[in-house]
């Protein structure tokens, strides 16, 4: 892919130069494409936004992998109807709209376009925007298992947008918790599990903070331990860390790439090499994936993309390396369905995720588990534990908690899981010699009909060890 004839590198070098200059942003395109109106109003207008203790530990910060009721977005819309069909396929579409006869229109639109209707509800609530990524509402779970929203003051000067949290918090009839941190759904990824990330555009747009402080208010509201702030290799206005990475499990990442001409080129190689090198909450470092996202026209966003439940809905802009970062993701999501959306209003700086919010399921089966990977210390048997939690209420079935396993390939066996206090569960995966290759996955199932895997995606990219 780096490898291109000097005469094409540096025609597109002279390109990219030329490019990067005439978009040179001033300041206040920080504030992700601002009215005239906009640019005169200070940030903190009308705002509802209010500050209360944190949830009761320990929390859990919903991943944007994790199990989802459905997904966020705002009519009038920036994205096609193509992408709202797909996702109302299989999935719940919340449309937020203005009023009665805003819904009626979506309704009448919904319908020419042949979305599932039955997949579509809405929340009637004036916005400013159709930025629901940026300014939608970061999910979580208490100590005592109760799912919550945690609000922040939107670092945009848009009072409805910023209200968005606490109508989504009404909505869905949840505990909302106020985080006094300016800050952006776009510039913030969480595994899960603990670790974060944003650009130092957080630091810059919270003066009043140290890095210090700043930590500690994702640690008290949201339990992140590990607060990975990087500086931003994109050379970009907008500073969003979405616009370069993702994570896309408490186990990997994916990191755009640049040629080696590119005057960013060292920037973003320093961004792989961080997460390559970090410690994930999986106990191994980073698994890092490339996708090619040169930045030239037509833009290559591929970062920018929505991972809701089983399906990766993926920006594409007609640019010949489409089917490349399709192939990335199929490589690094074995058992997703990858789906791609094309539209020209995707940008470099603002595509499908910066337009799309997933709504954590408030009532998911979680399983909690610290996986086995790589090369083991050799025993014939093997003990799995996992706490599994309904937030549903309803029971687990006990018969359903099980370990599936398959040993150098062979078919998969599973063994029964035993709960053995809480909601702890313990397997033994035994019988091996020493060599033996695993592949495994936790499996459970409560009475409110849902069902659960360790890792998300179970048997497509189980766990291994050898």
């Amino acid at each position: 892919m780096l490898k291109r004839s000097l005469l094409f590198t540096t025609f597109l070098a002279i390109l990219f130069t030329s490019t990067m200059a005439q978009d040179a942003k001033p300041d206040w395109r920080k504030l992700h494409y601002l009215s005239e109106e906009e640019m005169h109003m200070p940030l903190d207008n009308s705002r509802s936004f209010y500050e209360t203790d944190p949830p009761v530990g320990p929390i859990r910060n919903v991943a944007e992998f994790d199990q989802m009721q459905g997904v966020l977005v705002r009519y009038p819309f920036g994205i096609p109807m193509e992408l709202i069909r797909e996702l109302a396929e299989q999935d719940t579409v919340v449309t937020i709209v203005d009023n009665a006869a805003a819904q009626q229109t979506v309704i009448n639109q919904y319908t020419s376009n042949n979305v599932n209707l039955d997949h579509c509800t809405f929340l009637i609530a004036p916005t400013n925007s159709y930025w629901t990524r940026d300014y939608g509402p970061w999910f979580v779970f208490d100590g005592d298992n109760k799912p919550g929203i945690v609000n922040f003051p939107y670092n945009r000067p848009r009072p409805n947008d910023d209200d968005i949290p606490i109508r989504v918090a009404e909505y869905l009839d949840i505990d909302l918790y106020g985080m006094n941190l300016y800050h952006t759904g776009g510039n913030y990824m969480c595994d899960g599990s603990g670790q974060a990330a944003s650009t130092d555009l957080v630091w810059e747009e919270n003066p009043q903070l140290t890095v210090e402080e700043i930590d500690t208010l994702v640690w008290d509201y949201l339990n992140i331990h590990s607060h990975h702030v990087r500086p931003d290799p994109l050379a970009e206005y907008i500073k969003h860390i979405d616009c370069w990475s993702k994570f896309l499990s408490p186990g990997k990442i994916l990191v755009g790439q640049v040629d080696t001409w590119d005057n960013r080129y060292e920037d973003f190689e320093a961004a792989a090499d961080y997460f390559a090198n970090t410690m994930s909450s999986w106990g191994k470092p980073f698994e890092v994936f490339r996708v090619y996202t040169p930045g030239t026209a037509p833009n290559t966003p591929y970062t920018n993309s929505l991972i809701l439940n089983k399906k990766v809905y993926v920006p594409m802009t007609g640019s010949q390396w489409d089917d490349e970062a399709l192939a990335v993701y199929e490589e690094a999501m074995p058992g997703y369905e990858i789906v791609g959306i094309m539209y020209n209003g995707w940008e470099n700086t603002d595509a499908l995720h910066c337009r799309t919010k997933g709504l954590a399921d408030i009532n998911m089966l979680y399983i909690d588990h610290m996986p086995l990977l790589g090369m083991q210390p050799y025993m014939e048997d093997y003990e799995i534990t996992a706490d599994i939690t309904a937030a549903s209420g309803e029971a687990i079935y006990s018969d359903s908690v099980m370990v599936y396993y398959s040993v150098n390939g062979n078919a998969y066996e599973n063994t029964l899981m035993s709960l053995v206090e809480g909601n702890t569960f313990t397997g033994i995966i035994e019988g091996l010699t020493l060599g033996d290759e695993v592949d495994y996955y936790v499996f459970a199932a409560d009475e409110s009909g849902r069902r659960a895997f360790h890792p998300f995606i179970g048997e497509p990219d189980p766990h291994e060890f050898s």
